[in-house]
């Protein structure tokens, strides 16, 4: 059974991204996926030091939360990142989370040792919700995921961006969002089995 590596940035549970990332992972796991969510406001872990110690081997040093994140990224199948845009950006948590990553861009451009291999590359997904109405907020989190992607080998394949939802569950009075981010679920986990060849 394949594996599909969810992660919840917002620290508000249950509110419109969450929401939305649930009924994309259920549309995963009626196609037979198996999901493991991660609710990264809950995980106990440091920003980045910039001390450059991973450059040696590509690891961390910092010894919290983050030891368990990694292997996760390693062994799913495929990646769904779910977030909030705050002042135009992905929120705090999911970009403390990002920056961790340093270690692999080490292992992977400074030792040509990436923990994910190149070929092919892994598929992620990604779902904001920003209250603002204007759409240049949501694309900069998206080219932000993108180079995440990019650095961890992980091809885009995809985004859902709504715009004008602040209230948390707002999300949930508009059926056709939920309908399209179930869809996407079902859609992407389809797509990595026909890259897999299954």
């Amino acid at each position: 059974m394949k594996t599909l590596l969810a992660l919840a940035s917002s620290p508000r549970r249950n509110g419109n991204s969450e929401t939305l990332l649930k009924e994309f992972c259920r549309g995963a796991e009626e196609k037979g996926w198996n999901v493991e969510v991660v609710h990264i406001n809950k995980l106990d872990f440091r920003p980045c030091q910039a001390c450059d110690a991973c450059a040696k081997d590509g690891r961390c040093i910092l010894k919290d939360d983050m030891q368990d994140i990694y292997p996760m990224v390693t062994n799913s199948d495929a990646l769904v990142i779910a977030s909030p845009v705050t002042f135009g950006s992905l929120n705090a948590q999911l970009k403390m989370l990002i920056d961790r990553f340093q270690c692999w861009w080490h292992a992977k451009y400074n030792l040509n040792a990436p923990f994910v291999p190149d070929e092919p590359k892994r598929q992620g997904f990604f779902i904001c919700v920003g209250a603002l109405k204007r759409k240049r907020y949501c694309e900069n989190a998206v080219e932000i995921i993108k180079v995440f992607f990019h650095n961890i080998n992980h091809q885009f394949a995809g985004s859902l961006a709504f715009r004008g939802y602040d209230e948390k569950g707002a999300i949930k009075e508009n059926p056709d969002a939920l309908k399209e981010a179930y869809e996407a679920g079902k859609e992407f986990v389809s797509r990595v089995e026909a890259i897999a060849g299954e």
